[in-house]
């Protein structure tokens, strides 16, 4: 068992500070052109980049823009789309995000599964629009991390997702039962990668189950491999303080997730 608990580096460490995966959230009585766009970005795998303003200036103009050029060189993976702030149609939404005061403009990026991949106020680069488009595994990771789950990512060198005896028994033990999500992932899709770097994964240690534990807002606990017993895992996510959601347990505070690289700025 290899145990680490340094911080996840990059758009995952905040997980935008555990902000609920975004659903559905239309105001009675109002249109919203934007969820409509959501809805439509979901069905088709598309990150849908959402500018938030208040008013449509030439700082607004300017930043659509610098999205807009940035996104050029993603191709069909993102869609682009603008709302205002302060629109009555989209107030659910808002308060769903918790950005009715947030600084503008506010460039909200959303996965298809409905996880906020990224929060970027008044600055946007090349580099942080590529950021917010996640790996498959990566987003799913963050959709869980948002609902505030203990995710392990199980390592595969198949379709079949091999999980490490210890883990299996974590998650029954009635503390955990109900806060564990188990994610699969293969190690030689490529498209992982950047994902690989986050976990600070070596591929080829992976032989026989293996299993990666991610803690909200995104802090990496721990790999544990088969030989890692139940309580050797109960015991790092202790450590962590993630072992129960009593706030008010000396050893319940979350891990700090390094830095705002990737997603917040």
């Amino acid at each position: 068992m290899m145990i680490s608990r340094l911080p996840l580096k990059g758009i995952l460490t905040a997980c935008l500070m555990c902000l609920p995966s975004l659903v559905s959230a239309q105001q009675p009585g109002f249109a919203s052109t934007l969820q409509s766009t959501l809805d439509q970005s979901a069905q088709s795998g598309k990150f849908t980049f959402v500018v938030f303003h208040r008013d449509n200036n030439a700082a607004t103009r300017d930043f659509y823009q610098q999205t807009q050029t940035g996104l050029l060189a993603h191709g069909e993976k993102a869609v682009l789309t603008s709302a205002k702030v302060d629109d009555p149609a989209e107030r659910a939404l808002v308060e769903k995000l918790g950005i009715s005061r947030a600084p503008m403009p506010l460039a909200v990026v959303l996965a298809p599964n409905g996880a906020v991949t990224g929060l970027f106020p008044r600055t946007i680069t090349p580099d942080l629009i590529a950021s917010a488009i996640v790996p498959p595994t990566m987003m799913q990771c963050m959709k869980e991390l948002q609902n505030q789950k203990l995710v392990f990512v199980c390592m595969t060198k198949t379709d079949r997702i091999d999980v490490p005896e210890g883990v299996r028994a974590v998650q029954q033990l009635p503390q955990y039962k109900d806060r564990i999500s188990l994610v699969g992932m293969r190690v030689d899709d490529p498209a992982e990668a950047r994902f690989h770097q986050q976990m600070k994964l070596e591929p080829n240690k992976v032989n026989g189950p293996y299993a990666v534990l991610i803690a909200p807002p995104g802090a990496l606990i721990g790999h544990f491999d088969a030989s890692a017993s139940t309580e050797q895992i109960a015991a790092a996510i202790h450590k962590a303080g993630q072992c129960c959601n009593d706030e008010n347990c000396k050893h319940n505070h979350a891990p700090q997730a390094s830095g705002p690289a990737g997603s917040r700025r």
